[in-house]
C-alpha cells in the first residue's frame, strides 16, 4: 500500500474470509458489476484474507485498522 500510495493511487482493502456469507456474496455479486469494477479502476486493489480473525497475525492487521467485522472495506487516499 505504501508503493501505491506513494504513486499517488488510492488503495481498497477488502477484508473477507471464505467463511463469511457477506464476503462470498459481495464477490459474486456487487464486486462483478460492471459499474463498481468501472469505479475500483482507479484504485490499488487488496484482499486480505482473515480466516481466522481472532488469530495472529489477521487479529494484529484487523486491530490496526479497526475492523470488527467481515466483511470490511477501507479505502486509503494518499496526501496530497
Amino acid at each position: 500500500a505504501g508503493r501505491a500510495l506513494g504513486g499517488g493511487k488510492a488503495v481498497f482493502i477488502d477484508f473477507w474470509g471464505t467463511w463469511g456469507k457477506n464476503c462470498i456474496a459481495m464477490d459474486k455479486t456487487t464486486f462483478k458489476d460492471p459499474a463498481v469494477r468501472q469505479r475500483l479502476e482507479g484504485f490499488v486493489e487488496i484482499k486480505y484474507q482473515a480466516e481466522k480473525p481472532n488469530e495472529p497475525p489477521a487479529r494484529d492487521v484487523l486491530d490496526h485498522f479497526k475492523v470488527i467485522g467481515l466483511p470490511t472495506y477501507v479505502v486509503l487516499v494518499p496526501k496530497k
